[in-house]
């Protein structure tokens, strides 16, 4: 991705420091909000215990994902993808952004099918990754 955006040919963006300004504020979003799930998941569990729980919102506004999906540091981190890419307007960073979709992707399945094994009262709504859809 660095070699295509700090090539000499590199263009810059359609619609230029608008566009910019507004993929930097998608992306400072989704990395705050990913920083807010992995601070709500480490204090889930207390010290040197072994017990796990439903992840449930806070009453950090970033954490309220926890009512729509499983996994919500992922859904952030690609929302920080998509923000890079429309800030880039860069053909690699939007198939990285892709790829890193499509995994992401399977570890919320795996840890969504997870949830749904060890906790029969798991929030029947939530779906993986992106809201009311996978």
């Amino acid at each position: 991705m660095a070699y295509y955006i700090n090539h000499p040919l590199y263009t810059p963006p359609t619609y230029g420091a608008q566009q910019v300004k507004l993929a930097l504020a998608i992306f400072v979003i989704c990395q705050l909000g990913n920083f807010s799930i992995h601070m709500a998941l480490r204090d889930l569990r207390p010290a040197g215990s072994k017990t796990r729980k439903i992840p449930y919102p806070t009453k950090n506004p970033f954490t309220w994902l926890f009512l729509l999906v499983s996994c919500p540091n992922y859904t952030y981190e690609v929302g920080s993808w998509i923000g890079f890419a429309i800030m880039t307007q860069c053909l690699p960073v939007a198939l990285f952004s892709l790829v890193g979709f499509i995994q992401m992707t399977i570890w919320a399945k795996g840890k969504h099918r997870s949830y749904l094994k060890e906790f029969r009262d798991y929030p029947p709504l939530r779906m993986p990754i992106v809201p009311f859809l996978l």
